[in-house]
């Protein structure tokens, strides 16, 4: 059984950086870019105004009333024609063109009219309420280096750039297999000796949303020539293929054998965490396969920890292992302390700091638990106990 960190280490150092593609900017979504972005624009690309009011010479204010003539409208556009004279003033909205001679906007609940006569009162300082050409960024700048995770903002600033496709690197393919003799349909009824298929379900829900390609083999009985065939099939198909039931040592455990067969190189069949012991971990070829244990909690659990890295590095993202950070418990928990215990919790924030609460069973097959909880608490091998009030290591999940 080997320890939970070189576990980690051993899928990451195996988890290789995919290829790129050029995709276009709507599936660009939570994508990382494969390429540098510079600016094809000045932006914003003429000076604009950031407000509905009049445009007019800041030199044509002072400390009291100043009176202009409305001499036109600009609306967002609008190619203005005409340049301001002094004691001139032309309506504007909020992102149109500022034209030649204006150098400031006057909000427009700011002021007075009457007709055509425009009333100011105090001074406007040159450049109020304008965006000028080039403010925000020059032709040729510097946008998003290689490696920028494309967010809501990043997707739109690409749009605003010019970029309708972009370079990005590719999203893995999971194949995921699901065995067991006992499992049914989750339309199915439940009779004795049986119980639904929720893993598949949980494996292909937790890879959605990590947002890489994702195909479910269904369920495949517990013969090891179906499992062998279902396994060459998927690793031929896909960049990472994920069973779950099969990783003990029962007599109906077949994976490590159909591993074995095709040569696979495994480096760990047990990890020291709970839950989720039972964890095999191989390559063939450039490919992973991870081999997780049949009951839900297990298999949510270790696909967060070894499976979600790996894709993640693959994708080319920077935020590969969450984040962990001190919780403070509300609750006392127990550990058999054999192994790294990752307890399922609440995390809630109170007064800048973060607190833990018991949501319930923490056995390997309770999944209603999962539903109640947004993070986990480790209880680290040789601890047996902890209390109320104790400080531990804690991550959001799902993340």
């Amino acid at each position: 059984m080997i320890k939970l960190c070189k576990a980690l280490d051993a899928v990451l150092d195996n988890a290789s950086l995919l290829e790129s593609e050029t995709i276009p900017l709507d599936e660009a979504l939570n994508r990382v870019l494969a390429e540098n972005i510079n600016s094809k624009d000045n932006l914003p690309p003429f000076n604009k105004s950031s407000m509905d009011g009049y445009a007019l010479k800041s030199t044509d204010t002072g400390e009291g009333q100043s009176k202009f003539k409305i001499v036109g409208s600009i609306k967002a556009g609008d190619v203005p024609r005409t340049e301001i004279k002094k004691g001139e003033a032309i309506k504007i909205m909020t992102g149109a063109a500022v034209p030649k001679g204006a150098d400031a906007v006057i909000q427009i609940e700011k002021v007075k009219t009457c007709k055509d006569e425009l009333e100011v009162c105090g001074k406007v300082c040159e450049g109020k309420n304008v965006l000028m050409e080039g403010e925000e960024i020059k032709k040729g700048d510097s946008v998003f280096e290689r490696g920028t995770f494309l967010r809501p903002s990043e997707i739109g600033m690409l749009a605003s750039l010019g970029y309708g496709r972009v370079q990005c690197y590719r999203k893995p393919k999971i194949i995921i297999i699901t065995t067991g003799d006992e499992l049914v349909g989750v339309d199915d009824k439940i009779t004795e000796g049986k119980v639904r298929n929720c893993n598949e379900y949980a494996l292909v829900a937790l890879s959605k949303n990590l947002n890489v390609s994702v195909k479910s083999y269904g369920i495949v009985e517990d013969q090891k020539e179906k499992i062998l065939g279902a396994v060459k099939n998927a690793l031929e198909e896909g960049d990472i293929v994920i069973t779950s039931g099969g990783v003990s040592v029962g007599d109906y455990d077949f994976i490590e054998d159909v591993l074995h067969e095709i040569g696979a190189d495994i480096k760990f069949t047990s990890v020291e965490v709970k839950p989720g012991k039972p964890v095999t971990f191989a390559t063939f070829k450039n490919k992973l396969f991870f081999g997780l244990p049949g009951n839900p909690l297990s298999v949510i659990n270790t696909f967060e920890i070894f499976a979600a890295p790996a894709v993640k590095k693959m994708m080319g993202r920077k935020d590969v292992i969450n984040d962990e950070f001190p919780v403070i418990l509300e609750d006392d928990f127990k550990s058999k302390g054999d192994r790294d215990n990752y307890i399922y919790v609440n995390i809630e924030k109170k007064d800048g700091k973060y607190y833990a609460r018991n949501t319930g069973m923490q056995s390997s097959n309770a999944l209603f638990t999962l539903t109640r909880s947004n993070g986990v608490i480790i209880i680290k091998k040789g601890i047996k106990s902890v209390r109320a009030g104790d400080i531990l290591n804690g991550k959001f999940i799902f993340k």
